[in-house]
């Protein structure tokens, strides 16, 4: 039983790890031609559609009605979240994004204490000053980062924040996969506009639709919330810190962004600061999650 138990581990953990991997090559997908909101319009639909056909099968997708206020509020800051997100891929680099994003699940932990009342020690502070340290230097002079790309990444991470904040206590009664599903749900309605100028106008884009709705969100949803039965939340944190590193090995392999010494260095110290902030709150959930909650 026990080896049995250490081999569904060991998958978990691969899977989530190139899940990871898989993630950190969306910025490939969205440096093309079509807006980003037709982007972000069809990655929603898409991924409902998957999440909410998986969510039938296996599990109940009705929620309590009190639950419905802020699941909408969850999906719209979702929305809004992605478009910044995408408006910053095309704006500055792949790294300049990433880091600044990625102070997202940093805040989270810094604020879990005065908004989810949840115990934060020095390693949520610490992490946040490292992390810090760590942006300055991927968005220092001569960087090749934006006003327009900073300040768009800056507004991302900040509902990243929202997100997790948000999304924790509504994932706790009803289950992850269950508020992954009805988020978007929400977040579709909210950019129904965009999906249909999307369907009309981009009809050469449905590759990249299909990649980024089907893969990198529906299926991607099932893979993770499968992968965060098995294993530690704390364990889960690290190993998606691995999309922001891979995410410039990326952009270094395939879009000609060749960040120097000190970029890399900045983006070690995120990714390290993510991990020290992980172990700063009593419950880690906060930290770690992925950009679908």
């Amino acid at each position: 039983m026990a080896t049995g138990a250490g081999t569904t581990r060991a998958i978990a953990v691969i899977s989530l790890a190139l899940l990871a991997v898989a993630w950190g090559a969306i910025p490939l997908f969205v440096r093309i031609e079509t807006p980003p909101t037709h982007l972000v319009a069809m990655r929603v639909t898409l991924g409902a559609a998957v999440l909410l056909l998986y969510s039938a099968a296996t599990s109940k997708l009705s929620i309590p009605r009190v639950s419905m206020g802020r699941l909408v509020v969850l999906g719209t800051v979702l929305a809004a979240h992605w478009l910044s997100f995408f408006l910053a891929l095309n704006l500055t680099t792949v790294a300049v994004s990433l880091a600044i994003v990625y102070i997202g699940p940093v805040l989270a932990a810094v604020f879990a204490s005065p908004v989810l009342h949840e115990r934060t020690d020095w390693h949520a502070f610490a992490g946040l000053a490292l992390a810090v340290v760590g942006t300055l230097l991927v968005i220092r002079p001569g960087s090749g980062a934006t006003a327009a790309g900073v300040a768009a990444a800056g507004i991302s991470g900040a509902l990243l924040a929202v997100i997790m904040l948000l999304g924790k206590p509504l994932a706790s009664s009803l289950g992850g996969l269950t508020v992954a599903a009805w988020e978007l749900v929400v977040a579709s309605v909210v950019l129904a506009p965009f999906t249909v100028q999307a369907v009309r106008f981009s009809s050469d884009a449905w590759p990249q639709f299909v990649i980024l709705g089907v893969f990198f969100t529906g299926v991607a949803g099932v893979v993770y919330w499968s992968a965060m039965r098995q294993l530690p939340v704390a364990v889960v944190s690290v190993i998606m810190y691995l999309e922001p590193a891979s995410a410039v090995v990326w952009a270094a392999a395939f879009l000609s962004e060749q960040p120097d010494a000190a970029a890399w260095l900045g983006v070690g110290l995120v990714v390290a600061a993510g991990t020290i902030a992980s172990r700063g709150t009593a419950d880690e959930e906060v930290v770690g999650a992925p950009e679908i909650l």
